[in-house]
């Protein structure tokens, strides 16, 4: 099987999939906040329409994560979320995103993604992900809507990024009714150290290192 039919075969799959298990979700009592954290290659927490390889240490409201990315092409971007600490240290969040358009220069990048593809911490949570980069002006929005599985509801998330300084990036998102907005600041090119906080109390500090193929 050649490259294109392979990524064919992987499309039609994961389309299926996520039409098929969305509708048929259960819902559990697990909190679907933080599961729907570091899903993907983000701004700090929330989804973005892009696939990226990127390899992050996370500190987020007193507990640590380790976040690996790893994209295929422009396509596909699979990644896994292991924690260090906490209740549920040492358990693996696997996570899936798939490419449905590559940025233009009139048109977004758009997504489809699953959160929790194993399970680990509550059903699949299925989103939607678009993103544009305004390079003339140094900025960036992202967008998008996701599935609770606990109600059924569809929520909507968005962020904002824009270039301060060559090395200074300030940044902002929402989810759920929950704002983070913090600072990116990278000393060399491919690693940064974002520095943020949610809802006025929870502080949040990435260490990102991103390669780009």
């Amino acid at each position: 099987m050649n490259k294109n039919n392979f990524f064919a075969t992987f499309f039609i799959v994961f389309l299926a999939t996520f039409i098929i298990q969305a509708k048929s979700l259960k819902a559990e009592d697990t909190p679907t906040d933080f599961r729907f954290r570091y899903s993907g290659s983000s701004v700090f927490s929330m989804p973005t329409g892009n696939c990226r390889s990127s390899l992050s240490y996370v500190n987020d409201n007193k507990e640590s994560y380790c976040f690996v990315s790893q994209s295929l092409g422009e396509l596909i971007e699979v990644s896994i979320l292991r924690r260090m600490s906490g209740e549920k240290k040492n358990t693996n969040t696997i996570n899936g995103k798939l490419a449905l358009l590559s940025e233009g220069r009139f048109i977004p990048a758009i997504c489809i993604g699953v959160a929790d593809v194993n399970t680990q911490l509550g059903n699949r949570i299925y989103y939607a992900a678009a993103s544009k980069n305004f390079e003339d002006f140094g900025f960036s929005i992202h967008a998008g809507v996701c599935k609770d599985p606990l109600n059924k509801e569809k929520k909507a998330f968005f962020g904002v990024e824009k270039v301060i300084f060559p090395l200074l990036t300030v940044a902002a998102e929402r989810y759920d009714e929950v704002n983070t907005y913090g600072i990116k600041i990278s000393p060399y090119p491919g690693l940064s150290l974002d520095i943020a906080q949610r809802d006025g109390k929870e502080e949040m500090f990435n260490l990102v290192y991103t390669r780009s193929y």
